[in-house]
């Protein structure tokens, strides 16, 4: 039921107290939106162990000479697909297990030296970036964090040899952002040890090449009307299974195959259950806590990349007899950084108010 105006506005008043009442306490992300360069937040900055550097280091140097001599961004995104040879070399370089122990075939490399491969990926390909997080980030480390000992020997040695791919299906019509409204449907089947899935899912990246899938479907809760979700381990040999779309059409990172999924009585072993039952939505959370330390570290990558071609571009392009780097304001950009932490108090809220309130008597601008 929608709420009523009057309800509408007690909640915002309501808000309005808690974020306002006290002294803000922002993280430095949120600090640069109100111009703060918040240092003592970030400084000194997180380095790898003694031990491990030296190996990371290497590592980078492999990951960013095969980036360079194999992996074509351009013809990648041209023709919407990641060539297997590609696939093939990350897996050789260990990239696709860089945090899975070495008892696996993986690596064993921490997250922090994780996040320095995947910066590189990103800054050379966002497509090869995506399928990596999607295979490793979120699709392996579902395994790694909540996987029982039978189902990691099983499943892991052939997602971190590139033998077999990963994916991480939550997304549906309902359920993105709100991962607690996944609709698919898990009830257990007569047997007392098959579950029988139905729903569908969208937007799964690597989901038509993977074989091996995490998917969040609601389960009943015993003795009681409700339900909660449930992390089920899937292979698309299970009768059922449907691709609808292969690879959906974006704008974007148009190498990574993005699917749509559908299940109608899908039989799952008891067995293949990831994480304890009614707990998928603490292993989808978790895990996509890990993802976006690595996600972000591909945008990072990307960044400098973008960075590094704009400065280069400045120092090359010549306009009215000088490059662009000796214009003036190009000249501002590289003076002003890093930038210096600002004051900044939050305005009480009666001043925000009518200054917001004179904004809209004055302003002689039609409405858009």
């Amino acid at each position: 039921m929608a709420l009523t105006a009057s309800q509408m506005q007690e909640q915002k008043k309501q808000a309005e107290e808690l974020l306002f009442s006290e002294k803000l306490k922002l993280g430095f992300a949120k600090s640069l939106f109100f111009g703060q360069f918040q240092a003592d937040l970030l400084f000194p900055y997180p380095d790898l162990r003694p031990d491990e550097k030296p190996i990371v280091e290497k590592a980078v140097a492999e990951v960013r000479k095969f980036a360079d001599e194999s992996i074509d961004a351009a013809a990648i995104d041209r023709a919407s697909d990641i060539p297997r040879s590609v696939i093939e070399g990350l897996a050789q370089l260990g990239v696709l297990g860089m945090t899975a122990p070495a008892e696996f075939g993986g690596r064993g490399f921490s997250q922090l030296g994780y996040t320095k491969i995947l910066q590189v990926i990103g800054g050379h390909c966002s497509s090869t970036a995506v399928f990596v997080n999607a295979h490793h980030s979120i699709g392996v480390r579902a395994l790694l964090l909540f996987g029982t000992r039978a189902q990691q020997e099983r499943w892991l040695p052939g997602l971190i040899s590139g033998k077999t791919l990963g994916a991480f299906a939550l997304t549906e019509p309902e359920a993105g952002s709100d991962a607690a409204n996944v609709q698919t449907m898990a009830t257990l089947g007569d047997d007392g040890k098959t579950w029988i899935l139905n729903g569908e899912k969208r937007y799964i990246t690597n989901g038509a090449i993977a074989a091996c899938l995490t998917v969040m479907a609601r389960t009943p809760v015993v003795g009681s009307s409700e339900t909660k979700v449930t992390a089920f381990l899937v292979t698309p040999d299970m009768p059922g299974f449907e691709v609808v779309e292969a690879r959906m059409d974006k704008c974007g990172i148009r190498g990574t195959a993005t699917a749509r999924l559908k299940f109608t009585n899908m039989p799952v072993p008891a067995e293949n259950i990831l994480g304890p039952i009614g707990k998928g939505l603490r292993v989808a959370l978790t895990v996509l806590d890990f993802g976006r330390t690595t996600f972000g570290a591909s945008c990072t990558g990307v960044a400098k990349t973008v960075l590094k071609a704009a400065i280069a571009h400045a120092k090359k392009r010549v306009q009215f007899k000088e490059t662009l780097s000796e214009f003036e304001l190009v000249k501002r950009k590289s003076r002003s950084w890093p930038p210096t932490r600002l004051p900044w108090k939050r305005p009480p809220i009666s001043a925000r108010r009518s200054s917001t309130a004179a904004s809209r008597t004055t302003c002689s601008k039609p409405r858009c």
